[in-house]
């Protein structure tokens, strides 16, 4: 049998993030299904076994995979085995392991939360030899990175995969004249519920014509609808787009955001809008200290990354104000640096994996 037949009949794995019961959460869903979009524009027939990261894969002849994608791999202590299980006995799987868009997940969004972290000699000799495998770990974010090589893992920035839509790559970027609707991102933890609660009122003075939306990216809780029911009360309208990636689509014809989560604040960037982000952990802090993609975040915590800042809606507010006033002048710099972030490295890694796939 010719090689490139026999090339055919080896098995591709993607390992997801997104738990299809729980959460359920979109941003996970963003990006899984942007990792396959920037995988099939080179590979049409891409068609990889879907696993989410907590099943083990024994069940899959390591002799017959010819890769294991994992967008958004956690570069946590102890993310293998109790994050991604992959297979208990590791020989050869580090020739096959594709960790695409590596994250960090912490409470406190803090750069000594990078500097002091402490890895196991387990966590870091996997790391290193994934890095020998098939490369440096290409990071969603400059913090990320900084962190991997200290405890030398090589590694190199890449971006959130949801950051990219090869359609919008490089196009204008035309702000909106009006704002006619903005979309309210809900967060994860409790404790932001009464800052949540002044920075509603406080849209709602600022945009008093405006549509608003208050979103829920993860399954409704009791806590995500205590804010949501604060928010219908003073005429926000709910939308619950946890699930499929398709309820994003909301996001076309709304014309700002201003919230907690991540991959709406990455949502809106994706299509050439503006966005303000409220930083409530190190997956949000990372990427606003990373470039220019400070630019409309705001720490939703004082200095100490514990307590919730009293003072954050009123700038936030005034922020947005000045930016609608200014035309979003700010917001060139951002899309300007993620159109060089995917020409020079996320395009190029993309580009190259059919060969790297194909001689793993």
């Amino acid at each position: 049998m010719p090689s490139d037949e026999k090339e055919k009949e080896r098995l591709d794995i993607l390992l997801t993030t997104y738990p299809e019961h729980g959460s359920r959460n979109v941003g996970d869903r963003l990006i899984t299904d942007s990792a396959l979009k920037l995988i099939r524009r080179r590979i049409p027939d891409y068609n990889p076994v879907m696993i989410f990261r907590e099943e083990a894969l024994e069940r899959f002849d390591k002799r017959k995979v010819r890769s294991i994608l994992a967008p958004g791999f956690s570069i946590n202590d102890a993310s293998y085995p109790k994050l991604f299980k992959l297979y208990e006995n590791l020989d050869g799987v580090s020739k096959l392991f594709h960790p695409i868009g590596c994250s960090f997940q912490h409470l406190v969004p803090r750069k000594d939360t990078y500097n002091e972290y402490v890895y196991s000699d387990e966590t870091l000799n996997f790391l290193r030899d994934v890095a020998a495998g098939t490369g440096p770990l290409p990071c969603r974010d400059q913090l990320i990175v900084d962190m991997l090589r200290k405890h030398h893992v090589p590694a190199f920035y890449c971006g959130d995969l949801a950051l990219y839509d090869e359609s919008v790559i490089g196009s204008e970027f035309s702000p909106p004249e009006k704002i006619r609707s903005i979309a309210f991102t809900v967060q994860h933890k409790p404790k932001f519920i009464p800052q949540s609660f002044e920075i509603l009122r406080l849209i709602k003075a600022e945009f008093p014509e405006a549509e608003l939306y208050v979103v829920h990216h993860s399954q409704v809780n009791k806590n995500s609808q205590q804010v949501s029911d604060y928010a219908k009360s003073i005429g926000y309208s709910e939308r619950d787009l946890s699930g499929e990636v398709s309820n994003l689509d909301l996001y076309n014809n709304v014309d700002l955001h201003i919230g907690y989560r991540l991959h709406g604040h990455i949502s809106f960037l994706r299509r050439r809008k503006p966005s303000f982000l409220l930083i409530e952990d190190s997956r949000s802090f990372g990427i606003a200290r990373t470039g220019c993609l400070d630019v409309g975040t705001f720490c939703a915590m004082d200095e100490s990354g514990v307590q919730v800042c009293p003072n954050v809606p009123r700038q936030l507010i005034d922020y947005v104000g000045s930016q609608v006033e200014a035309g979003f002048s700010e917001y060139q710099q951002v899309f300007n640096f993620i159109d060089k972030s995917f020409k020079y490295v996320a395009k190029p890694y993309f580009d190259a994996l059919p060969s790297r796939l194909t001689t793993g």
